[in-house]
């Protein structure tokens, strides 16, 4: 196809802070990698999940290994960042006397792990002042050793320098940023991925392809941005379905860890928009995990927002294989529509939210509204939304 010329902003910035390493087995590196970085004694942060499924052992038999000490494995963690899980991994990890973390786990587990390590290295017990923040880059310094091992290819957390934590008091999603807070090294083992059911496998690809989408069609969409978040869309289409039919194939699944990492280095620089902004507040009173809420509200929000971006729907068309030559921007952009429309029911996501209870009439959605409104995504949508929009979202997914 002819590509389109795609505008941007005359300034922008870009960042990515980790290191990123790939190689099924890679987990047998990681007592010489930490010690490269310092560290000597590690908690492990992961959840009881994974500790079942034999996937933090995994990487505890790989510690155990190595000359890096094992001072304990907090495995409290549960769905979201929870600010008082935070507060507790903390306390364990000062009482073990440890002086490094390693994270196992989805991004549940890494932007708690983020959050634990904030407030060891300020020398801080309770990080809900932290979270009312949102940012806390003035007078921010490099934190204690951390390596992240990804379980799920959808978050990008391992190298976002961003989380999102649960005030469980306020029932809200709250995003904060810290220029040091991802991780030293995200470690890509798709070995640690093998064992994750189909489902998840499923909703937590359409979280990468969410990031993806969202970043090369937000406000803040650079070339930079672009590069990675086009190169994402075509690897998630191709491997997700694979690795939902195959899950004992390492080659999807590792393609699929390496684009949930590319789309998160897409989309904590170009931010994302009205998906994120909808589904985070779905995850906070509806407790819907964040991949299939926004898996769920992806392709309604982008037939909302493609009059705005037309040209570039019409890339994300064709980044998902899609003949495109001849056609007009809009309607190459109402085919990718379409076509994610159909991924979602090939990896077998056919679920909306009137499954999870939401509300159908526009009295019971103005709680979702009013959190919605307020979410800092929204801005970098890149249609302006306002509140009849969002209820209007809200009922097309149901």
């Amino acid at each position: 196809m002819k590509y389109p010329e795609l505008s941007f902003e005359p300034f922008f910035s870009w960042v990515n802070r980790s290191r990123i390493m790939y190689s099924p087995g890679l987990r047998s590196e990681v007592g010489y990698e930490m010690a490269q970085l310092g560290g000597t004694r590690a908690v492990i942060f992961t959840d009881k999940g994974l500790v079942d499924a034999g996937v933090a052992g995994m990487v505890v038999e790989a510690v155990e290994k190595s000359d890096l000490a094992l001072a304990g494995v907090f495995d409290g963690i549960l769905q979201d960042a929870r600010i008082d899980l935070i507060n507790e991994g903390a306390r364990f990890y000062r009482e073990k006397g440890a002086d490094c973390l390693i994270a196992v786990g989805g991004g549940s587990v890494m932007d708690t792990a983020k959050a634990i390590n904030i407030l060891i290295g300020d020398g801080l017990d309770d990080f809900a002042p932290l979270a009312a923040q949102a940012a806390l880059w003035d007078g921010a310094k490099p934190l204690p050793p951390h390596i992240a091992f990804p379980t799920t290819a959808g978050t990008g957390c391992e190298i976002t320098n961003a989380m999102v934590v649960l005030d469980t008091e306020a029932h809200a999603k709250l995003q904060v940023t810290h220029p040091f807070c991802n991780s030293d090294i995200a470690m890509l083992d798709p070995e640690l991925t093998l064992k994750l059911p189909a489902k998840i496998t499923a909703f937590t690809g359409m979280d990468a392809l969410t990031h993806a989408i969202e970043g090369v069609t937000s406000n803040n969409a650079e070339p930079i941005a672009d590069a990675l978040g086009f190169h994402a869309i075509r690897m998630i289409c191709r491997y997700l379905p694979v690795a939902v039919r195959e899950p004992d194939n390492v080659d999807a699944r590792g393609n699929m860890l390496l684009a949930s990492t590319i789309a998160g280095m897409c989309f904590v620089n170009a931010m994302t928009g009205a998906v994120h902004a909808l589904a985070h507040t779905l995850g906070a009173l509806h407790g819907i995990p964040h991949g299939l809420a926004n898996a769920i509200m992806l392709p309604h929000v982008m037939a909302f927002n493609l009059e705005e971006r037309p040209d570039r729907f019409m890339m994300v068309a064709d980044a998902m294989g899609i003949p495109v030559d001849g056609k007009e921007p809009i309607e190459a952009g109402r085919l990718a529509v379409q076509a994610v429309k159909a991924l979602l029911k090939e990896v077998g996501l056919t679920q909306t939210l009137k499954d999870f209870g939401v509300p159908g009439e526009r009295e019971g959605l103005q709680p979702l509204v009013d959190l919605a409104s307020g979410d800092g995504q929204i801005s970098y949508n890149p249609r302006y939304v306002e509140e009849e929009d969002i209820i209007n979202l809200y009922l097309k997914a149901r």
